[in-house]
């Protein structure tokens, strides 16, 4: 089932454009393999990204959500996961940090709010897909040590993430979304929000450059360049966002109609 808010037309071109922020081309051509199979692999990729934004689509359109519709869901992400040759077996393995970004969507239904997790805790597994598709990527063409280690890309996800939840709140007004950011607007106010994300921000640039200094390989170089754009481009998103959103914006949102939600 196919929640009504979504084009499915538009929702390829945001996976698209997905992928190439997340820099998923620049992974296949590191892989020099034939450009037809990297174009079936991406179809492949696509189809189970397409389903993983189902189930959130569910997730966000819904308060009171329906577990068969989960279900159903999880069965054609699972499914998903056939052409790329894993063990059903494994399948498990693959897909539970998925589950537990799916925990943390349904523990907003009962007053659970994303506040009271740390910030890289939160956004770790807020990038989920992200980690899911790149492992993918890595494991068929045999890209490490040539791209670096997964473990290299943890902070580029944290801040391309964070990106995400800010880039998203207006669109994310109208659903019941983890939006850590938009919460925190809505818990405290816009000026100490902004230190949390700006303070956030200069930890992860930090924690990026210790990440530089400490792992090998010609790839860190364009990991940890990438990563400082994205720092800098998601902090002017920051301040522009800061300075757009209007507390009646706020007020009017769905997440505000269930105050419970805004506790810690």
């Amino acid at each position: 089932m196919i929640e009504p808010h979504i084009n499915e037309a538009e929702l390829r071109k945001k996976i698209v454009e997905l992928f190439d922020y997340r820099l998923f081309p620049q992974l296949l051509e590191a892989s020099h393999v034939d450009e037809a199979l990297q174009s079936i692999f991406i179809e492949h990729l696509i189809q189970l990204q397409t389903n993983i934004y189902f189930l959130d689509a569910h997730l966000e359109a819904n308060w009171q959500t329906n577990p068969q519709i989960l279900n159903l869901h999880w069965d054609n992400i699972k499914n998903s996961l056939d052409p790329f040759h894993i063990p059903t077996d494994q399948y498990t393995a693959y897909l539970n940090h998925i589950k537990k970004y799916e925990k943390h969507e349904l523990e907003l239904r009962q007053g659970k709010s994303p506040l009271r997790f740390d910030m890289e805790y939160f956004y770790f597994y807020k990038s989920c897909d992200v980690k899911l598709l790149r492992r993918l990527i890595y494991e068929r063409f045999q890209l490490t040590p040539v791209c670096g280690m997964l473990s290299d890309w943890r902070f580029y996800d944290l801040v391309t993430e964070v990106n995400d939840d800010i880039e998203d709140l207006f669109e994310d007004l109208d659903f019941i979304n983890g939006n850590r950011f938009l919460i925190s607007l809505l818990y405290y106010d816009k000026m100490k929000s902004k230190k949390i994300y700006s303070d956030f921000l200069d930890d992860i640039l930090a924690k990026a450059k210790n990440k530089y200094l400490s792992c090998t390989g010609l790839y860190k170089e364009v990991i940890y360049s990438v990563t400082l754009q994205r720092i800098s481009e998601t902090k002017e998103l920051l301040d522009q966002r800061i300075e757009e959103i209007q507390n009646e914006q706020l007020q009017a949102s769905r997440l505000f109609k269930y105050q419970n939600i805004l506790q810690k």
